[in-house]
């Protein structure tokens, strides 16, 4: 059984370590900013988990327009970046850190129904991945909520938690978004929407992205 946090285990690949290829531009500079007004912080890529590993990256949108939208999606990849299963589906409106726990939640229950033993879970809340990791005690979720997926990473063989920022969870986040009009789930084999799919082979091949801070 796992017990949180997780460190690196050894002999394993470095953390950052990632496959690029030359058949796709390894970088994608951002579009549409005043140069002025904008800086790059850092540049982003989505990593592959290390070998006989599985990752899950995960991610939750809220509308606060009034509409009562909220949606997650979430993807799990193996080693070499190929699609085993990616989910896309509207939730009731909640506060984000609910719904981003609620993304979570759904990611590792298919990654237990489709065997995962070992897996990194990758998500782009900093306030509950820093819960999970017991570095904070600051919470947005209500503490059986916390314990429900405490109990579901201890499922694992091994289980390793990181923080992505958002530029790197990109196909989560598009999922959310597919979640508004085509809602499924997508397993080994099948057909991604095409835009979820457009990420897929972005971050398989390795693109870098830009991190923007205003000036």
């Amino acid at each position: 059984m796992a017990t949180l946090p997780v460190s690196t285990p050894p002999g394993l690949l470095p953390r950052h370590h990632t496959y690029p290829s030359a058949t796709s531009p390894p970088y994608v500079p951002a579009v549409g900013r005043p140069s002025a007004a904008y800086r790059v912080v850092a540049l982003v890529q989505w990593t592959r988990p290390y070998p006989g590993w599985h990752k899950l990256n995960f991610d939750g949108s809220v509308h606060h327009d009034g509409s009562g939208r909220a949606s997650i999606g979430g993807v799990i990849r193996d080693s070499y970046g190929h699609t085993m299963l990616a989910f896309a589906e509207r939730t009731p409106h909640a506060g984000v850190g609910q719904v981003e726990a609620r993304a979570l939640i759904r990611g590792l229950n298919h990654a237990l129904a489709i065997g995962c033993n070992r897996l990194v879970v990758e998500g782009d809340d900093l306030t509950l991945v820093r819960l999970l990791r017991r570095e904070s005690a600051h919470t947005r979720i209500p503490w059986d909520m916390y314990h429900h997926i405490v109990r579901l990473l201890c499922c694992f063989e091994d289980v390793e938690v990181r923080h992505v920022y958002r530029e790197g969870n990109q196909v989560a986040d598009t999922l959310c978004h597919e979640a508004y009009r085509r809602p499924g789930v997508w397993g080994l084999h099948q057909l991604l929407p095409p835009a979820v799919w457009a990420k897929v082979e972005d971050d398989r091949h390795g693109a870098v992205y830009e991190r923007l801070r205003r000036s």
